[in-house]
C-alpha cells in the first residue's frame, strides 16, 4: 500500500523524537491534533448524509513534527488522516514533509528556501486549516478554502523562496513557490463536476504571495497570484468527447486583517479562472470561466477563553452567470447550483491549553461550493438550507 511507507517513516521519527526528546535534546518536537465534528442540515448534505441523520463524517487525525538539525536547517512534516463524507475516507495523506534553509542570521530580517511537498502561500488561513487551534471557525469560508479541492490547495512538490524585510517601520514579507501541485478523484469533481474514466496528471505550476504588515502586527494586507497547470488524459468511455489537453487556473486574492487584543475583522476577495477549452470537445466553445468570492469577517473575544464569530461569505461559479441562468439551460443542475450566499455565527471556547469546543450556525441560500459526492442527485438539492456544526478538537 503507498500509505505504508509514510506510516514506517512517522513511527521511526516519532520514536526517534520520544527518545531524543528523554535525553534531554529539545530541537526536536512532535505533537498531533485531533478533532470530531457533528453536522446536520435541513436539506442538502455537508460531510455526509447530514440532511437524513447527525452525520460524524466530519474528523481529523494529524501528527507532525519538526527536528532543527543545525541552526540554519530545519525539517518538517504532517500525515494526516480525514474523512469528511464521500469527498476523503480517512486514508493516510503527506500533507507536508520539507527541509528549511534558513539563509539569514540578521534579526531584523528573514529569508530561506523550502524544498519538499510545501504548504502552498495561499491567503489568511490556507497554512493553518488543519489546526482547529489556528482557525477561526469549524467551517472556513468555503467560497475561498474548498473542502472539496483541499488537496490541490493545500501543497504542492517542489520550491518555495520566502523572506520578511523591515520597510518604513513596518514589514514586507514575501513568498514565491514553484512546484507541481497535488491531484486526486476530488480534482475532477472540483472542474468537471463529475468523476470521468479518465485521469489528471499535475504540471508544473507558481505561486506568489506578498505581505505588508504595520511594525505592532495589528493590520496586515496581502496579495496572492498564482498559476497552475493540471494534464488531463481522457479514458476509454471517453466523457463529453474530451481530449489531451491541459486545465489552466489562474488565482488571484486580495485580502486585509485587523487585530486588536479583543477584536479581529478579516476580509478576502477572490478571482479564479479556469480554462478547459484545450481539452476540446464539450469544452471547445464554454472552457473559461472565472468565479468570484469574498467573504468578510469579525470576530469578538469577549472573555477569557471565548470568542464569537459573524461572517457573510460569497462564492459565484461564473462572474458572468451569477443567478446561474445560462448553466442551467446548458446541464440538468438548478441555477441555485451555481452561486452560494452564507450567513454563519460561531462561538468557540477552549476550555483547557490542549482543549476546545466550538458551534456553529449557517444560514445559506445556494449550493455553489456544495461536495457533489454528498449531493449526486442534483434534482434534490434546495436552494434555501440550514447548517449546524459542532466540533471538539484536542491537541497532544
Amino acid at each position: 500500500m503507498k500509505y505504508s511507507r509514510w506510516l514506517f517513516l512517522w513511527m521511526f521519527l516519532f520514536v526517534s523524537c520520544n527518545t531524543l526528546a528523554q535525553e534531554g535534546l529539545s530541537d526536536w518536537y512532535w505533537g498531533g491534533v485531533l478533532t470530531q465534528g457533528l453536522s446536520r442540515t435541513d436539506n442538502n448534505n455537508f460531510s455526509g448524509k447530514s440532511s437524513e441523520r447527525v452525520s460524524s463524517d466530519f474528523r481529523e487525525l494529524a501528527v507532525h513534527a519538526t527536528w532543527r538539525a543545525t541552526s540554519q536547517l530545519h525539517l518538517a512534516g504532517q500525515v494526516m488522516s480525514r474523512k469528511f463524507g464521500a469527498v476523503d475516507n480517512g486514508e493516510l495523506q503527506l500533507d507536508y514533509l520539507l527541509a528549511d534553509f534558513g539563509l539569514s542570521s540578521d534579526v531584523s530580517r528573514e529569508y530561506g528556501v523550502r524544498i519538499g511537498r510545501v504548504k502552498l502561500p495561499y491567503g489568511f488561513y490556507n497554512e493553518t486549516r488543519d489546526v482547529a487551534f489556528t482557525r477561526p471557525s469549524i467551517a472556513l469560508p468555503q467560497s475561498i478554502y474548498f473542502n472539496t479541492t483541499r488537496e490541490l490547495q493545500l501543497s504542492a512538490d517542489g520550491m518555495m523562496l520566502y523572506g520578511n524585510f523591515p520597510i518604513a517601520g513596518m514589514r514586507i514579507d514575501i513568498d514565491f513557490l514553484i512546484g507541481r501541485p497535488r491531484e486526486s478523484v476530488n480534482t475532477e469533481y472540483g472542474y468537471f463536476r463529475a468523476d470521468f474514466s479518465g485521469k489528471f496528471e499535475d504540471d508544473l505550476g507558481v505561486l506568489s504571495r506578498v505581505s505588508l504588515v504595520d511594525g505592532a502586527d495589528a493590520w496586515v494586507m496581502g496579495v496572492t497570484l498564482g498559476q497552475f497547470d493540471l494534464i488531463y488524459h481522457p479514458g476509454p468511455i471517453g466523457e463529453l468527447g474530451l481530449n489531451d489537453g491541459k486545465v489552466s487556473i489562474d488565482v488571484a486574492i486580495l485580502g486585509g486583517q485587523y487585530n486588536t487584543e479583543s477584536l479581529s475583522f478579516t476580509a478576502e476577495y477572490m478571482l479564479l479562472s479556469v480554462d478547459r477549452s484545450d481539452l476540446g470537445g464539450a469544452f471547445e466553445k464554454n472552457g473559461k470561466s472565472t468565479s468570484e468570492s469574498y467573504y468578510l469577517q469579525a470576530e469578538y473575544r469577549f472573555a477569557k477563553n471565548w470568542d464569537f464569530m459573524l461572517r457573510y461569505d460569497v462564492f459565484f461559479l461564473n462572474k458572468n452567470d451569477r443567478n446561474g441562468f445560462k448553466a442551467e439551460q446548458r446541464s440538468s443542475r438548478p441555477a441555485y447550483s451555481q452561486w452560494t450566499k452564507d450567513y454563519t455565527l460561531g462561538i468557540g471556547w477552549q476550555a483547557s491549553p490542549n482543549m476546545s469546543f466550538r458551534a456553529e450556525w449557517h444560514s445559506i441560500k445556494g449550493a455553489g461550493w456544495l461536495a457533489i459526492q454528498d449531493n449526486l442527485d442534483a434534482s434534490k438539492l434546495e436552494k434555501d438550507w440550514n447548517l449546524y456544526l459542532l466540533q471538539a478538537a484536542y491537541r497532544f
